[in-house]
């Protein structure tokens, strides 16, 4: 795994450092403790993933379905179940190679970012667990401790490279000087924009992309032989 020298270096979660979506991961486990996940799944199936495989996700249909997801669940509520799920489930997601990828850019002291289009407890909780401190993530929109959906702008598409060259603003860097890591078609945006792109775990439309544009692939999922 090569090691660029760029003083920051962001990273995608979603199949990427961890082997699935945390949302698919988040249903699975909902549906074995909760009847109403039947209906957060069915809602994430018809309307967010197909529009993901399109690129098409937008503020109203993801904030529609965090509405279903967190229905009844104060801020406090979602935390805890998050903290649930992430120890029961999440963390076993995590690839064992994105520990040495991370440990070997903060041991020559490149500054490490996840941005993600998982919410900020999701983030922040693989974050922690990954021993990364900065998260650009989606973030929840909430009024009287009860979750209303998302604010804007999404940390999605030409979302992220407006959060990352804000997260950068001040630095004296540019998107031109970092890298970024992701397995996703939908993060093209960012990863046109930066100096070093790494195609990692990538979906067909990405990995031929990367082949069209000679860029670095690095795959971790273990195939047949």
């Amino acid at each position: 795994m090569k090691v660029y020298d760029v003083p920051v270096v962001f990273f995608d979660l979603d199949d990427s450092l961890i082997n699935k979506d945390a949302n698919s991961l988040w249903i699975r486990w909902r549906f074995r403790r909760d009847r109403w996940a039947m209906v957060e799944g069915v809602q994430a199936l018809l309307s967010l993933y197909r529009a993901y495989k399109k690129g098409r996700v937008t503020h109203t249909r993801l904030s529609n379905y965090y509405r279903t997801r967190t229905r009844g669940m104060t801020l406090a509520d979602y935390q805890t179940s998050v903290e649930r799920f992430f120890n029961e489930r999440g963390q076993l997601h995590i690839y064992p190679q994105a520990a040495s990828l991370l440990f070997a850019y903060q041991r020559q002291g490149t500054q490490v970012v996840m941005i993600t289009g998982a919410d900020e407890v999701v983030a922040e909780a693989y974050g922690r667990e990954l021993g990364i401190e900065d998260v650009i993530s989606n973030r929840l929109d909430v009024a009287e401790t009860q979750i209303k959906g998302l604010l804007k702008p999404l940390c999605y598409g030409v979302g992220k490279v407006d959060m990352a060259r804000r997260f950068l603003s001040g630095s004296g860097y540019g998107l031109d000087q970092v890298a970024f890591y992701s397995d996703s078609h939908a993060d093209l945006p960012l990863l046109e924009q930066v100096g070093f792109p790494v195609v990692l775990n990538p979906t067909h439309i990405l990995a031929d992309v990367a082949l069209e544009r000679n860029w670095p692939v690095l795959d971790w999922r273990e195939r047949a032989p």
